[in-house]
C-alpha cells in the first residue's frame, strides 16, 4: 500500500512538469490534432494549389457535410482562403490549429477533413491518393512505342553487324 502514494505524487509531479500526457502525439501533430483514424481526407501544403486536390476536396465535402476541417494556420491565406471560402459558404465547421509544432513543409499537411470524435478508418486519405487526377496519357502512349521501336531497330542493328 505504501507503493501507491509514492506513484501518485510522483505522477502528479510529472503531469505538473510536462503536463497531460498524449496518446500518439507525433501522430496527432502530423494530422493537425487529431488521430489518422478519424481522417477522411488529408491535402499537403505541397498540393494545395492543385485544381485536383481542390476537386477532391470538394466531393469529400459534399459527401460528408459533418465533419471537421481541420486548417494549418501557420501557412498563407492565398494557400488556404479557396478552402476556407467553400467550407464557410457549405456550413461546414473549421478549426485553424496554430501551434509551432505544425510546421509549413511542403510534405506535412495543411488540411485535414475529419470525424469529430469517431473513427472512421478511411483508406487512403491522401487527395492525390484518394483522387487521382484524370489525365489525358495519349501523348505520353504515342511517345514510348516510338522510342522502343528506335531501340528495337538499333537493337536489330547491333545483332545484325555481330
Amino acid at each position: 500500500m505504501s507503493d501507491t502514494p509514492t506513484n501518485s505524487v510522483n505522477d502528479r509531479l510529472d503531469r505538473t512538469i510536462n503536463g497531460t500526457p498524449k496518446i500518439n502525439p507525433d501522430e496527432q501533430r502530423k494530422y493537425l490534432g487529431t488521430f489518422r483514424e478519424r481522417v477522411s481526407l488529408a491535402i499537403k501544403i505541397s498540393d494545395l494549389k492543385s485544381q485536383n486536390a481542390f476537386n477532391g476536396f470538394k466531393k469529400d465535402l459534399e459527401a460528408h457535410p459533418k465533419y471537421l476541417l481541420i486548417i494549418n494556420g501557420n501557412l498563407t491565406q492565398n494557400l488556404t482562403m479557396p478552402y476556407l471560402a467553400y467550407a464557410s459558404q457549405h456550413n461546414i465547421d473549421f478549426t485553424m490549429r496554430t501551434d509551432s509544432f505544425y510546421w509549413t513543409r511542403s510534405q506535412d499537411y495543411g488540411l485535414i477533413y475529419a470525424s469529430h470524435h469517431n473513427a472512421i478508418n478511411q483508406y487512403p486519405v491522401n487527395v492525390m491518393q484518394k483522387y487521382p487526377a484524370k489525365t489525358d496519357n495519349h501523348k505520353g502512349s504515342s511517345q514510348s512505342p516510338k522510342s522502343s521501336k528506335s531501340k528495337s531497330s538499333l537493337w536489330t542493328k547491333l545483332k545484325k553487324l555481330f
